[in-house]
């Protein structure tokens, strides 16, 4: 009973120590500790470079180097094996690397406001990928191959240069926000509505030439942004989702007519060309 005791009071003593946050600012000291680090935040930091020494931290999940000026990736990046989130929007990439696809048990990836042109196809290992944030860049394309990340539940590629969408983004069956808005779209996919599970679309200021009509099917859709996205008449399947709750129009629109039954929840706002953020989630 008395070792017990002991044992149990040598756990409490240790608790604050063992579930001490594995978390570093300082490359001398994360090298100091390499076998417990977990995560490396370096955001604000006016880092032009990462050392190539990411390999040095076998542990690491976690690595956080947004609002920087870095142009490259190191090389030990893509052995992180370990690594969940790369949070690294704010920076100066020209190129994710191929390699990128080596990271198979990454879960966020965030690049916004950089200046890629490009994504590479070895995207699709990342079938672990939950959230996938490219917005502010350069790209023309979103890989061909993207309907292979399963488990993507956001992706954001607001503000680049898309002209046209891959037919297999509408695989991404567990999709929830999808977020295309200020590109050069002039097409959704005929299908849309097989992305059943799709709660947020933003259209905004793209040039489509219409709505698809089986976007009526994604009966999950809570809000919905088209303002200035080129369509002048929204399909009246719309007017059949129950959950629809917002949707933003500008002054040239023809809205649906609202189904009576849903009448009490679904809000047409319409926006002025000169009202911007307009949206609770922006």
């Amino acid at each position: 009973m008395v070792l017990r005791l002991k044992f149990l009071l040598l756990a409490i003593m240790l608790l604050p120590v063992l579930g001490r946050a594995d978390t570093y600012t300082d490359w001398d000291q994360a090298l100091e500790n390499r076998f417990r680090v977990t995560e490396i935040r370096m955001a604000w930091d006016n880092l032009d470079t990462i050392p190539d020494i990411l390999d040095q931290f076998p542990n690491l999940e976690v690595l956080k180097v947004n609002n920087n000026r870095i142009r490259t990736l190191p090389q030990s990046l893509f052995r992180c094996r370990k690594l969940r989130k790369l949070i690294i929007f704010h920076n100066r990439l020209t190129e994710l690397p191929e390699a990128i696809g080596k990271l198979t048990h990454l879960e966020d990836l965030e690049v916004s406001y950089n200046r890629l042109t490009k994504l590479p196809d070895s995207i699709c290992y990342l079938t672990r990928l939950t959230t996938l944030e490219v917005t502010g860049n350069q790209l023309r394309r979103l890989p061909a191959v993207i309907g292979n990340l399963h488990n993507l539940d956001v992706l954001r590629s607001a503000s680049n240069q898309l002209d046209t969408l891959p037919a297999s983004i509408t695989l991404l069956n567990k999709l929830t926000l999808l977020d295309l808005s200020e590109n050069k779209l002039d097409l959704l996919p005929r299908n849309i509505g097989k992305l059943q599970n799709l709660q947020f679309l933003y259209m905004a200021r793209n040039q489509l030439d219409d709505i698809p009509e089986s976007l009526g099917d994604c009966k999950k859709l809570q809000e919905l942004d088209l303002v200035y996205c080129g369509v002048m008449r929204l399909p009246q399947s719309l007017a059949d989702i129950q959950r629809l709750e917002l949707v933003y129009v500008d002054d040239r629109t023809i809205a649906f007519y609202p189904n009576p039954r849903f009448a009490y929840r679904q809000t047409i706002k319409v926006v002025d060309g000169g009202t911007y953020p307009y949206r609770s989630s922006q």
